[in-house]
């Protein structure tokens, strides 16, 4: 039901060898597996292990788009996802098939809003400027230092 942007147009510019859906499969494949960037999908796509091999099948893909391809096409459809994830769940709330009422949180640390509340006036309890997210508390990642 959401439109997708296709090369159709007769013009400059060479047609679309990947659909959009393929490329939208790599990409989600890209964030299942948390890889974090288009040359790191076209690595892991381009190892020769049979379980790269059916995901590539899933993907609906036989040759392995190139790097440039993944970025110039993840771009265009990028544009609008969010507008496209919205749209997706919205459909599924009014189709029921997820209850919104449910949430699940993990560990992962998220940037709090507002400013650095530091951690000694933090154990003085004092607040030195409004603005500061007074729930948030430190953390690292190991993953993004």
């Amino acid at each position: 039901m959401i439109r997708w942007p296709h090369n159709n147009k007769p013009g400059p510019g060479r047609p679309y060898v990947y659909s959009p859906t393929v490329i939208l499969r790599c990409f989600i494949v890209r964030i299942w597996f948390r890889l974090d960037s288009n040359r790191a999908l076209h690595e892991y796509l381009a190892m020769d292990l049979s379980y790269n091999k059916k995901i590539m099948k899933g993907c609906g893909v036989s040759r392995i788009p190139s790097r440039r391809t993944f970025d110039r096409r993840l771009a265009t459809i990028s544009r609008d996802i969010k507008h496209r994830i919205t749209t997706m769940g919205e459909l599924f709330v009014r189709d029921k098939i997820i209850d919104p009422s449910v949430l699940s949180a993990d560990s992962t640390l998220m940037k709090a809003k507002g400013f650095v509340w530091h951690k000694s006036s933090m154990e003085q309890g004092l607040v030195p400027r409004s603005g500061i997210d007074t729930d948030a508390r430190w953390g690292f990642s190991h993953t993004k230092g």
